[in-house]
């Protein structure tokens, strides 16, 4: 897996050294001798990951990941810090100014490459969520958030598989206290799996060994490996100078590790920051989730637009050839529409709107389509249906609007709204949706000129 990595480092003979043992694993490398030329050098070149030196004479490394991390441009590149100076609360401090890992000097190339292969497919993963939520930003579908605008919400789920009793209280204790979790605990790997499937947490902090004998290693594979729990974060807990295992279980997909015995501020900053990070990604999810419902939802009907239902016909049409059955499309366009906006306004008519949206669904078949195709258009999608259903269908459905008056404030007695439907029935043999559209619209262009609140089909418009 290749990638840019931006070294820092004041010592030259440092920078060379790491320099030559990326580079020999393919990785280009781009160095810095400073804070102030990183902050650039970040900037500019935009690397996958930076290992950032602590002690450094103009800015310390606390003070460039926390300047890096504010910063929108740079705040989604991972950060490996590395010091000589390996004590819980370096560790602590550099968690909580934005680093994913710490490498003590001298640091085990095993350890070195194993956690950047962790961190490039986090980036990788991380860049391509963010692309797909800017698309969905410069389409005013969505707002703009940071991971480092991430706070990590009290409450929730941590499933915690200890390697003993006393273990997991310890950790559960301080997650409970600290971070306001609902920690979970399990003895063996079936049950951590059977739990994660009913409770569905956020975070798993999995030992090596477990309680019953299981492999904490297996365990995280399976987590990874399940639709349900892929997403979730895992911080892996190893015993001390166990590189080994550390390395193994990041390409299993840990998100993170730690070393026992801990100290218990260490455990709440790496949890507290993986949690942020796995709020982070799923709000982009969310992000770009909703954006592509916006892309095909009518905002003020709820119901599908003309984007969605041209696609959609495509697949009703598939249908026909494979089965050589038939299909219907209606076009619907409500009476005297403008009338109702021009003397009641368009607050009235966007009750009308969403009032005839809901029955026209609720006269219609699950497997039917409704789009709205643009101010009183309306469309419907109806596979497996012959003229004789179809007529039916279209009968029905002027009936429910003509039956009952749709209740709008200002008025009395509500309004009066009939429509008018133009229906063509498609087979096999039909070329491309727009062909059939196109049929449709004739029909409701005889409806309307033969006075309006009636139904035509498009044999009769021809």
């Amino acid at each position: 897996m290749s990638g840019r990595v931006l070294v820092v480092d004041d010592v030259a003979t440092n920078r060379l050294l790491l320099r030559a043992k990326l580079s020999s694993a393919y990785y280009d490398v781009v160095v810095a001798e400073s804070g102030t030329s990183a902050l650039d050098i970040a900037r500019r070149e935009q690397p996958d990951m930076i290992i950032l030196d602590v002690m450094m004479p103009d800015m310390d490394g606390f003070a460039v990941c926390a300047a890096l991390k504010e910063d929108e441009e740079t705040a989604h590149i991972p950060v490996i810090m590395v010091t000589a100076l390996d004590t819980p609360e370096e560790r602590v401090r550099g968690l909580e100014a934005g680093a994913d890992d710490f490498l003590s000097k001298p640091f085990d190339d095993l350890a070195l490459f194993a956690r950047v292969r962790n961190l490039m497919r986090m980036k990788m993963m991380f860049d391509e969520l963010r692309l797909r939520d800017l698309t969905s930003r410069e389409l005013g579908l969505t707002d703009f958030v940071t991971e480092h605008e991430m706070e990590v919400e009290t409450g929730g789920a941590v499933l915690l598989a200890p390697p003993s009793d006393a273990s997991g209280a310890s950790w559960a204790e301080a997650l409970r206290d600290r971070l306001g979790l609902s920690p979970i605990l399990t003895h063996s790997e079936r049950e951590a799996l059977n739990l994660a499937r009913l409770e569905l947490p956020d975070l798993f902090v999995v030992h090596r060994s477990l309680i019953e004998g299981g492999d904490g290693l297996r365990l995280v594979s399976a987590l990874r490996a399940r639709p349900e729990t892929r997403q979730a974060a895992i911080l892996l807990v190893v015993e001390p100078g166990d590189v080994e295992a550390a390395a193994t279980g990041l390409d299993l997909g840990a998100s993170d590790y730690i070393e026992a015995p801990f100290d218990v501020n260490e455990l709440v900053a790496r949890v507290r920051s993986q949690l942020r990070r796995k709020r982070y990604s799923d709000r982009l999810r969310s992000n770009v989730r909703n954006g592509l419902m916006m892309a095909v939802i009518d905002p003020l009907t709820g119901i599908y637009n003309r984007r969605y239902a041209e696609q959609h016909m495509n697949r009703v049409m598939e249908r026909a050839r494979e089965t050589g059955g038939a299909f219907a499309v209606l076009m619907i366009d409500l009476d005297k529409f403008k009338a109702i906006n021009d003397r009641w306004g368009h607050d009235a008519g966007d009750a009308v709107l969403r009032e005839f949206s809901r029955r026209l669904q609720e006269n219609i078949r699950g497997v039917d389509l409704v789009a709205r195709f643009g101010g009183e258009e309306f469309f419907v999608a109806m596979p497996d249906i012959d003229h004789e259903q179809a007529a039916a269908a279209a009968e029905r459905i002027r009936g429910a609007v003509e039956g009952r008056p749709f209740e709008v404030t200002g008025t009395k007695d509500g309004l009066r709204v009939t429509v008018s439907i133009g229906v063509a029935i498609g087979t096999a043999e039909d070329g491309d949706p727009e062909t059939i559209i196109r049929r449709a619209d004739l029909a409701l262009f005889r409806s309307k000129n033969a006075g309006r609140n009636r139904v035509s089909f498009c044999a009769e418009a021809a």
